[in-house]
């Protein structure tokens, strides 16, 4: 089971990507095109599927500045109702706080936060996801700042651009600065977009409360049957945060009890113990072909009691010792 099983992004969101490829002559990749021939129908595709969809472009086009190139394409009117509904508001901290609630609409994939302190305002974006993680969030947080900068007239410079992302090489980082026009931050503590406090006020170009009250209701009830089922991403997105959490501690950061925690899982044809093991599978790998941290370490940052706790976890995931996937994955290098 995967943790974005039953989590879906809206169609106008993977049609404006497609939009973007042709404005950047790209052509879409034959597997790409392949998963979109299932979906032509469907108000919402799956995020399963949106992944493969996202594995296809970064095998055909591995440019590291895909994501950048193609948020900045996108266009807010194709973001459909809450594209609509972010541009009527009367300022762009308005039009944050619309984010805030309404963006589940375009995709279930992470969530969107808002950290603010005397000199700074951060929107921040936490991913669900793992696959194609880097290329994924860069697409969002570029469309979010062509969008700002265009709903407020050209007005808005943030102060820089975050990226929980590895530095790339000095040329590559001068690169993301002059397509994003903005100081870019690697090895962020998370992915997002400083602003100054006074941005917020910035006014948008297309502010209308008419028309914004006459989508809100829309959006109400679309946002309301959504959430219905969404726990499981939210449980996914804690122990990406913190694979070592129990289910206990997962169930008291959603001021739920453990019991109704499993239930409410089932409702979504979920398990807590299939999403923490996805999770911990995940970064278990990634940690062993790094190489940076020991047998040790990973079952303590994993929240396994003892390295053979671990090793056997991991033999059930994988059919291979912590060992033998070390040295298979070293061998391919």
């Amino acid at each position: 089971m995967s943790p974005s099983g039953n989590g879906s992004v809206t169609l106008s969101y993977t049609q404006a990507i497609i939009k973007a490829l042709k404005h950047l002559q790209l052509e879409l990749p034959s597997d790409a095109k392949d998963l979109l021939t299932s979906i032509n129908e469907m108000e919402r595709v799956p995020l399963r599927v949106q992944e493969e969809f996202w594995a296809a472009l970064e095998e055909s086009y591995p440019d590291p500045l895909l994501g950048i190139r193609i948020g900045q394409t996108m266009q807010g009117n194709q973001m459909g109702l809450v594209g609509y509904l972010l541009m009527t508001q009367k300022n762009l901290g308005a039009a944050i706080d619309q984010l805030l609630i309404y963006h589940p609409l375009l995709g279930e994939g992470g969530q969107f936060e808002l950290r603010r302190s005397s000199f700074y305002v951060d929107l921040c974006y936490l991913a669900n996801y793992m696959r194609c993680g880097r290329l994924r969030v860069e697409t969002v947080l570029s469309i979010c700042l062509a969008q700002a900068r265009l709903m407020t007239g050209g007005e808005l410079q943030p102060q820089s651009v975050m990226l929980a992302y590895p530095t790339p090489s000095l040329a590559v980082q001068q690169q993301y600065q002059q397509l994003l026009q903005a100081p870019v931050q690697f090895n962020a503590p998370v992915s997002g977009i400083r602003l100054r406090p006074q941005d917020l006020e910035l006014p948008l170009e297309a502010a209308d409360r008419h028309v914004m009250a006459r989508l809100k209701p829309e959006a109400d009830a679309l946002l309301k049957a959504l959430t219905s089922k969404s726990l499981q991403l939210r449980v996914a997105h804690l122990l990406q945060q913190e694979p070592q959490l129990s289910r206990e501690q997962v169930a008291a950061r959603l001021c739920i009890s453990p019991r109704h925690l499993g239930r409410k899982l089932l409702e979504e044809n979920a398990s807590f113990r299939a999403i923490q093991d996805e999770v911990r599978s995940h970064y278990a790998c990634q940690w062993l072909r790094e190489g940076g941290k020991n047998n040790v370490d990973i079952a303590a940052s994993l929240g396994y009691c003892d390295e053979s706790a671990f090793g056997k976890a991991f033999r059930r995931w994988t059919g291979m010792s912590p060992k033998a996937f070390r040295n298979l994955s070293t061998s391919d290098d």
